[in-house]
């Protein structure tokens, strides 16, 4: 079994293009995977060899390997719980002596961590912030919708410690707070890849008394009175255990409390070390004029001793937030028509998991009719390698079986398509938009609808051959209330580069058109966010109740490609995005009257890639278009 993961390892950075044609071993100068200059938290330097043993280790291990890391983390609470404690008493520094904190909290990108009492504390200083942006003007990296603003809020406490949070509901479309799960070696969480943080959606947030909520469907969204009160306990613990009601396939849960943890594990891919916290607030799509933070202030965190005692620890995290926010250069590639593997008959991979959905794309790569490998073969390893990795998958123990992986949005259904542009062509997507409530323009009460969100973003993996370190970087996005629709709320949209846009792809044509960037070869990624019930298509959207996990990826044995995989209707019906393409000459000889999709001829073999290509595509780093 060993040498089965190691060698589906190497296969799968040789083909990620993490390892340059020129090399002549995966051992020469073998790269960090993934890197994580861009991550909040410093890691151990590990190879790729070493992190695959070390999870063999801990596999061997067993319970001694879960119960060496609760040691660990308890010493920690135990010795920071004691300097608080004195801290209070006046009998130390504020200042955290060297050596109190592990040297992956006490880190580059982490340091310097000092106590503050909460008269001290100042919003501004303890968050940072991911803003959104227009890709027109500037790249960023790590697939954000550039319609959302993140705040981050890293920390550290002793377990029994509570966090606690108030502020000012934004004006925007969405907002919630998602902190990492408690405590739990069985089930890390490594960056953006392992299980999924503990959330609590702004529609369950009961208001300070006398303020209002302007979430819930009729409420008054410009009401000045909208303060909050949150508590998260933070334990050690199972997720689901310590989270009953709001860890389920809603995520929805009553109350202003949740339990997280005080500091992070992040297992074997990750070196099994000690990482800060974590709690992330975001603000999908503020109100035209408040953004980009909802037009509030931030909130206000505070820590509170079991005993009833406040304070704060803040650190240097400037290197962290110099390596999350800044803007990244652009990397244009020549045009290119997809590859055959991208092809007319590929419809929609539905994420679970980011690093699932990066391992899935590898083996399906190299499996029949696009490589050599036999599928069954290679889907039965990336489940083990998941598995072993991070005890994530369709069998693992709540929460490691949930659609929802690390750091993504719990309300969201992702779906990913890869797709490429040649020269004078033009990329369409048709279907049909869900329902959703308009807020953008201030309007006055909340309304319900089939989604509360919906975007459609285009954005560029790695660079070739392994030179670039940026991954993911949008080069647009579309949500629902700038997509143009007709009288049926069905949409065409239209993507060329601008000095190939048809003249006829325009919003009077029922047409919404958008530059697709520099780069050919981009992924689709569409976010459709449920909240239950008043914001939910049951029939058709494309969560883990009609597309569980073990029909809905590939590298389920029972896999159905039928619910969104294939480039027509299939679960979603209507719903379901069509992907054409086609020359730009060809959309123009549709005419200058409104188009509807049944206008629009499907794609059929030819606009492809030659199948000789195929060798050359293999070798590109297009895996991380998935990311």
């Amino acid at each position: 079994m060993k040498h089965m993961i190691m060698l589906f390892i190497i296969c799968s950075f040789i083909i990620s293009g993490c390892i340059s044609q020129k090399e002549t071993s995966i051992f020469q100068e073998e790269p960090l995977f993934p890197d994580t200059r861009w991550t909040y938290q410093d890691m151990p330097a590990l190879t790729n060899e070493e992190r695959i043993e070390l999870a063999l280790q801990v596999q061997a291990e067993g319970d001694a390997s879960y119960k060496r890391a609760i040691t660990e983390a308890e010493e920690l609470s135990n010795a920071l719980e004691a300097y608080i404690y004195d801290w209070v008493e006046g009998k130390v520094d504020g200042k955290l002596p060297e050596g109190l904190l592990p040297p992956y909290i006490d880190s580059a990108k982490t340091h310097s961590w000092s106590l503050v009492h909460p008269e001290e504390i100042i919003p501004e200083g303890q968050w940072y912030a991911m803003e959104m942006y227009d890709p027109q003007k500037e790249l960023h990296q790590h697939s954000p919708d550039p319609h959302v603003t993140y705040l981050k809020l890293l920390f550290i406490a002793p377990f029994g410690s509570k966090l606690l949070i108030e502020g000012d509901f934004p004006y925007c479309r969405f907002m919630d707070y998602q902190i990492l799960q408690p405590f739990d070696p069985e089930h890390p969480v490594t960056g953006n890849m392992g299980v999924c943080e503990v959330p609590i959606v702004d529609v369950d947030i009961e208001p300070d008394m006398g303020h209002v909520n302007p979430f819930r469907v009729g409420a008054d969204r410009d009401a000045e009175k909208r303060h909050y009160t949150l508590t998260f306990e933070l334990k050690l613990g199972n997720a689901v255990d310590l989270n009953p009601q709001v860890m389920n396939s809603g995520y929805r849960a009553p109350g202003n409390s949740r339990v997280g943890s005080p500091f992070g594990f992040t297992g074997p891919w990750g070196g099994n070390v000690l990482v800060p916290s974590v709690l992330w607030l975001r603000i999908y799509a503020p109100d035209r004029g408040k953004e980009p933070f909802g037009g509030v202030p931030w909130p206000k965190a505070t820590l509170q001793l079991p005993t009833g005692e406040k304070y704060w620890i803040t650190c240097d995290k400037s290197k962290a937030v110099q390596d999350q926010t800044a803007p990244v250069p652009d990397r244009p590639t020549r045009p290119m028509d997809p590859y055959p593997i991208e092809g007319p008959s590929l419809g929609w991979f539905k994420m679970f998991g980011i690093d699932l959905a990066m391992m899935e794309t590898a083996a399906y790569r190299e499996t029949e009719p696009w490589g050599p490998r036999d599928a069954g073969t290679a889907k039965r390893e990336v489940r083990t390698l998941y598995s072993l990795l991070w005890n994530r998958g369709a069998d693992a123990s709540p929460p490691g079986n949930f659609e929802c992986g690390a750091t993504c949005c719990n309300y969201i259904s992702y779906l990913l398509r890869p797709m490429a542009l040649g020269k004078e062509k033009v990329i369409i997507i048709t279907g049909k938009l869900p329902a959703y409530p308009h807020t953008r323009n201030g309007e006055p009460t909340m309304g319900g609808g089939e989604v509360r969100y919906f975007s459609i973003t285009h954005q560029q993996g790695s660079g070739g051959l392994g030179k670039s370190v940026y991954t993911s970087v949008p080069h647009g996005s579309l949500m629902d209330d700038e997509i143009t629709v007709n009288e049926h709320g069905e949409y065409i949209i239209v993507y060329s580069r601008a000095e190939e846009r048809p003249h006829n792809a325009v919003p009077e044509h029922g047409v919404t058109w958008q530059e697709w960037g520099s780069s050919s070869h981009q992924v689709f990624v569409i976010r459709w966010m449920s909240v239950t019930p008043h914001w939910h298509l049951p029939q058709f959207a494309p969560d883990e109740i009609n597309i569980p996990w073990e029909t809905g990826t590939w590298s389920q044995d029972k896999y159905d490609s039928g619910l969104v995989g294939e480039n027509v209707p299939g679960i979603m019906g209507p719903y379901h995005p069509v992907v054409h393409y086609m020359s730009r000459e060809k959309f123009e000889i549709l005419g200058n009257t409104p188009l509807t999709p049944d206008d629009i001829p499907p794609w059929t073999s030819g606009n492809e890639q030659s199948g000789l290509s195929i060798i050359f595509f293999m070798l590109k780093c297009i895996i991380l278009h998935f990311v």
